[in-house]
């Protein structure tokens, strides 16, 4: 069958291997044994990324072909598109770049407000959503996490956006998460505006970023004869950011955003976490539509009643239009990250729709409810795999989906498998600690607090607790813990051969022979494999080396030196034989 010919499947950049076993149509198990053969050790929840998924596909000799399924450019073609009476909306922008270019001081001068202290290690650390004027004109900021660890939300980010503003740091250049950037803007269709910052400092170098996005990245400056605005700026000092706002401003007016305010209000969550005294604390963004208090919300498998409406600043809003970030509570449950919400009419039809949800979830987890442990050891029985069981606490939920994904990426190949046995929002509760008692798990907690009742059960239970404010500090720490769990690996070095020319006397424990070196060199305090031909006969220990009835440390290439030997057994050892010179140590092994 051609290519042409074979059945096409569209899946995700990464997909569990209990997803991929569904799509194609096979058992779990044949599909893990695959990837064992390929030298991939992997449960049925772990992820692995669209380019392993095709070399299986490939090595099973399936008909069929594999296509990267778009879901930037899927959530940004959700929704309905605007009517003849639609009006204009404002643009929804996403800054973005590399950690330690200045995203988020650039916000902190647009918005005047001081957030970068705040943050751990001065890295944002969830996806932020504010507006300002310009002009008498609104603009939806969203601060993106410039981490790597937090690709998924930078990913949603792109994909909620019109336009994307990428903050290379003028002394600095394009680095890995620039190029990242411009991935994501690119792939959500997104209008792509340059901020070159730090340009008040020492080194900076604006030509140069020009050159390297004009060259490397086909985004050629207007000055140049090009198509992408880049505006020199100083997000410290407050330099050239009202011209920025205003080349936002024209690229949006030739976009012409539009939306309907007449229609259900429907969007994306952006934030969700607990909060004391308000329950279920939910940050939406609203694409279409005008969102109320009183208004019935779906999202996902969660639901509830606007109980209040909030903006960025914390002010109640009687109502929200197109591209408004709001803060809501009301929800039963925290609805998930990326999840669209939509307003039905009645609390009864929310509960039908999220039990809809919930059923479909647990039958498409159904196929695939094998135990991930028992799956390993039964395709691992000759591999020596050790398992960290850990439990996820976070304070919102996009965090909580950031920290888990990535713990699953330090897992490697099997040398340790992660296990995430617990995870939620919230502080870090007794049955936390329960759990990871009966498991022997590590609980780890972003951006939250252990409560002293909870930390001495922990105390007394001797269950570790680690709580992070900046995410690689926790994966660092995930990465440190399951490297104690590997066994050391045996390392042997090869020193030196010997030809034996004589043996002088050979007891139960000794043998005492002389030879000469033909290659490397001989000492004293290492092992040697005694061998006739291809052969071995003994291992045994260097004692002693002497040359020329002198103790030697060395004797070389092309030197003769007597030797003596220990050993446990008596062994026969004759003129001819061969002596390989080695040291065995035990190594430290470390994940890959």
């Amino acid at each position: 069958m051609s290519s042409q010919e074979k059945k096409v499947l569209v899946i995700a950049d990464s997909i569990t291997v209990g997803e991929l076993a569904e799509t194609l149509n096979l058992p779990v198990t044949q599909l893990v044994g695959e990837l064992f053969k390929n030298g991939i050790v992997a449960t049925i929840n772990q992820r692995i990324d669209f380019e392993t998924a095709q070399i299986i596909v490939e090595e099973l000799g399936l008909e069929v072909e594999l296509k990267r399924k778009e879901v930037e450019k899927a959530v940004v073609q959700r929704l309905h598109k605007p009517s003849d009476n639609a009006t204009e909306r404002a643009p929804i922008v996403a800054v973005m770049g590399h950690v330690d270019h200045g995203k988020t001081t650039l916000l902190d001068t647009i918005l005047d407000k001081k957030t970068v202290s705040g943050e751990a290690g001065g890295i944002t650390q969830h996806i932020s959503a504010y507006q300002t004027i310009r002009n008498g004109r609104a603009i939806t900021l969203l601060d993106t996490p410039g981490h790597e660890a937090f690709a998924a939300l930078r990913q949603h980010g792109a994909a909620l956006t019109d336009v994307v503003i990428i903050v290379v740091a003028a002394d600095d250049g394009v680095m890995p998460q620039t190029i990242e950037a411009i991935r994501f803007a690119r792939s959500a269709n997104a209008r792509i505006v340059v901020a070159i910052n730090k340009m008040d400092k020492e080194g900076a170098n604006p030509d140069m970023v020009k050159a390297q996005l004009a060259s490397e990245h086909q985004l050629n400056p207007e000055e140049w004869g090009g198509d992408t605005i880049m505006v020199p700026i100083s997000a410290k000092q407050n330099d050239g950011i009202d011209k920025l706002l205003d080349m936002v401003l024209l690229v949006a007016d030739l976009e012409e955003l539009r939306a309907d305010t007449d229609v259900p209000a429907e969007g994306l969550v952006i934030e969700a976490h607990m909060e004391k005294g308000k329950g279920s604390v939910v940050n939406l963004l609203v694409e279409q539509g005008m969102l109320k208090p009183g208004h019935f919300l779906v999202a996902g498998s969660a639901y509830g009643k606007v109980r209040t409406l909030l903006d960025f600043a914390g002010k109640t809003l009687k109502e929200a239009g197109p591209s408004t970030p709001v803060t809501v509570t009301g929800f039963k449950e925290l609805p998930q990250f990326g999840d669209v919400f939509t307003i039905v009419k009645s609390e009864k039809e929310a509960r039908i729709l999220v039990e809809r949800a919930k059923l479909e979830a647990e039958r498409n987890a159904a196929s695939t409810n094998v135990t991930g442990a028992d799956l390993l050891k039964l395709m691992t029985q000759k591999h020596d795999s050790e398992e960290m069981n850990v439990i996820v606490k976070a304070d919102v939920q996009g965090s909580l989906t950031s920290v888990m994904d990535s713990l699953r990426l330090v897992d490697t190949k099997g040398q340790i498998t992660l296990r995430i046995i617990g995870n939620g929002v919230g502080n870090i509760s007794e049955s936390d600690v329960r759990l990871a008692a009966s498991s022997n798990a590590i609980i780890y907690g972003f951006n939250i607090e252990l409560p002293p009742a909870v930390k001495r059960l922990a105390m007394r239970d001797k269950v570790q607790i680690r709580i992070f404010r900046v995410i690689y500090e926790l994966l660092d720490d995930a990465r440190q813990s399951m490297e104690q769990l590997l066994a050391p690996e045996v390392v042997e070095t090869e020193i030196g051969k010997l030809t034996i020319k004589g043996v002088f006397r050979t007891t139960r424990d000794e043998v005492i022979c002389g030879g000469e070196v033909t290659s490397g060199k001989a000492m004293a305090n290492v092992l040697a494999r005694i061998k006739q031909g291809d052969e071995q006969i003994a291992e045994v220990e260097v004692t002693n080396v002497q040359r020329q009835q002198q103790e030697a440390k060395e004797v070389f290439e092309g030197e003769m030196c007597g030797l003596s030997l220990k050993t446990n057994k008596k062994i026969l050892v004759e003129e001819g034989y061969k002596l390989e010179f080695f040291t065995r140590a035990l190594v430290k092994r470390t994940l890959k």
